[in-house]
């Protein structure tokens, strides 16, 4: 994470517990307020911010990942085995095949280890760091960094996740195409909008 960081990106990095746990403290004015009924809370300083939000046991990773981490080029997620997600498997020791056989076909992006190993997968060494970031920067996160749609308000550029990009650009398409007198496939699509008078 530290090589992305240098290089400029924005990283979050979350860890999934398979345990409740608590961040703030039962007496402290920020845990009374939680435990007021806020559905949200948390304390902030001059230089750092910390939330704690209730969830229901269903909510979706990736919905939780899209609302939280909107603003970040990458996001690691730690010790979350279930999903659909690229993952990295760090070794230490072990048998490749018997690790990797846990996960889905597709999943398993990488793997980094303490030796080489005999592996179709991307291998790095621990210590390969510039060659991971690399390999996450042109697999990834310039994959991923592509606009297709940007969004001004009250000309001021708004941050839409990939999520939200993908609604706006199906929901827009969509009402243009159902247009009479246009033959063409759509390229790109200008909309502007002012609030009249």
């Amino acid at each position: 994470m530290g090589e992305l960081k240098r290089r400029k990106y924005k990283v979050g990095a979350i860890k999934h517990s398979a345990h409740s746990f608590e961040v703030d403290k039962p007496g402290k004015d920020s845990f009374r307020l939680k435990e007021c009924g806020s559905d949200i809370g948390g304390i902030f300083s001059n230089d750092s911010i910390a939330l704690v939000e209730d969830l229901s046991g269903s909510e979706d990773i990736f919905k939780l990942i899209f609302d939280n981490f909107y603003s970040m080029d990458i996001v690691f997620v730690e010790g979350y085995k279930k999903g659909k997600f690229p993952k990295i498997l760090v070794l230490t020791s072990g048998d490749v095949k018997k690790e990797t056989g846990k996960f889905g076909k597709d999943e398993i992006i990488a793997v980094v280890g303490e030796s080489k190993v005999e592996t179709d997968l991307n291998y790095f060494g621990r210590y390969e760091i510039k060659k991971i970031a690399d390999f996450l920067v042109e697999n990834f996160i310039k994959v991923y960094a592509a606009k297709e749609v940007e969004l001004f308000v009250n000309e001021k550029s708004v941050v839409l996740n990939y999520q939200m990009q993908k609604v706006f650009k199906n929901i827009i398409t969509g009402v243009v195409k159902s247009l009479k007198g246009l033959d063409e496939d759509i390229e790109s699509i200008d909309l502007r909008y002012k609030k009249s008078k």
